[in-house]
Parts: structure tokens; sequence; C-alpha cells
């Protein structure tokens, strides 16, 4: 520091003046150049980036109510569908002059329907009725012939087409 004071002492009190604002204007410079500007453009660049994350949030927040409402229309269709199966399958087995004696409803539209000891002929015509008049897939299918002649015993796993 006493090097710096000897220095300036060389100077009348102007030039002295001088030279320290000129210092003082050149470390500002510095300062401005070293950490101020960057630390603006970092901060201009932490905004956009920010908009741009606030707006993808809002997209994924859009989407993900579009998927939560699929899936519960899927949800509602799946148990709509099992419900409309399950009478269709009673009404058209009656209007066949059939009876069940198992129901079990499954996922997507499909339904198990167990038949004991029904005439095969109305069972085809029944399965035909199913299959050309309400739009039900026929997906598996085991049949037995039982003790009595033309009576069957089956089992039968039914989708709703669309």
């Amino acid at each position: 520091m006493n090097r710096l004071f000897t220095a300036l002492s060389k100077y009348n009190r102007r030039e002295q003046t001088i030279l320290l604002v000129g210092a003082l204007a050149v470390l500002l410079y510095l300062l401005w150049m070293a950490v101020l500007a960057p630390l603006k453009d970092k901060r201009e660049q932490q905004i956009v980036t920010n908009a741009s994350t606030a707006a993808a949030l809002e997209r994924v927040k859009v989407l993900t109510a579009k998927l939560k409402k699929a899936e519960a229309d899927s949800r509602q269709q799946a148990s709509g569908n099992s419900a409309n199966i399950s009478q269709m399958v009673d009404s058209t087995l009656q209007a066949n002059g059939l009876r069940m004696s198992g129901f079990q409803p499954g996922t997507r539209g499909e339904a198990r329907v167990r038949l004991d000891n029904v005439s095969y002929a109305a069972m085809m015509q029944w399965l035909y009725d199913l299959e050309y008049k309400h739009d039900v897939s026929i997906k598996d299918l085991s049949m037995a012939a039982t003790t009595n002649p033309g009576e069957v015993t089956a089992n039968i796993r039914l989708g709703k087409n669309g």
C-alpha cells in the first residue's frame, strides 16, 4: 500500500484524482464484465427456461386429465358392457328356451356362461343369434355330450364386439 502512495505522490492533486477516478472506472468495468453481465444473462436464460418448463407442466396436466378421463370412461364402459352382456345373455337364453347354470362376468365386456344338459340344436340357435343378431363373439367354446341323446354341457366365453 505504501508503494501505491509513493507512486501517487509523484503527481499533483489533479493528476492523482484523474488516476484514482480512472482506476475506479476500470475496476467497475471489470466488475460489470466479469460478474454482473454473466449473471444478467444467466437470469434471463433462467426466466426463459422456467417459462418453457411451466408450459410443459401445463401440457402434462392437460394430458393427465385426458388420460384419467379415458381410464374412467373405459372402466365405466367395461362395467356397462358387463351389465349389457349379462342382460342380453339372459334374455336370449330365455328366448331360445335355455337355462344357464353359471355366469361369470369378465373384463372388457366378456363373460363366461355354463349350460348344463341343454338341447344341442337350441344352443346352436342361441349362439347363432348372439353372433349375428347381437354382435357378440364366441371367444371359447367347450362342449361335452351328456347321457341324454341330443343334449350337451357347454362352457362358453363370450365377448361383445366394438
